[in-house]
């Protein structure tokens, strides 16, 4: 067995993604309205997503400071179907549009294959992609 495949190896795993902000249960309900699954207060000031099928656990933890975008490198991709209803979805859910981009590799036809970016209301960076 190689390193990569052995599980002996690895120090753990993903258990959830935890964001800072805020306002845990107004930013779990902006989250849980897009991508489903319940809120659950775990204890002051903790806000849990329990996922739905095929989904990751996602938490709030309560705190004042900004997220730290450009330093933590990190965002959400959220495959979809159709690009322009989702724009409209998350725009009524309350986030705010920061752009659209163009992917480098062409679509499966040679077709321009674009994404769009937004931040949610806490401010943490997320992409819709349609690959």
């Amino acid at each position: 067995m190689d390193r990569m495949s052995s599980s002996a190896d690895i120090v753990g795993w993903i258990r959830e993604i935890v964001l800072d902000c805020p306002e845990p249960w107004e930013l779990a309900r902006f989250w849980a309205d897009l991508l489903g699954g319940e809120p659950a207060r775990w204890y002051p000031g903790w806000v849990t997503i329990e996922p739905p099928p095929h989904g990751q656990r996602l938490s709030f933890q309560a705190s004042n400071a900004p997220p730290a975008m450009a330093a933590a490198g990190a965002h959400f991709d959220i495959l979809v179907d159709d690009l322009s209803a989702a724009h409209d979805r998350v725009l009524s859910a309350g986030a705010a549009y920061a752009g659209e981009q163009i992917s480098p590799r062409p679509g499966p036809e040679g077709e321009t294959v674009r994404w769009r970016v937004y931040r949610d209301p806490a401010g943490h960076p997320f992409c819709l992609v349609v690959r």
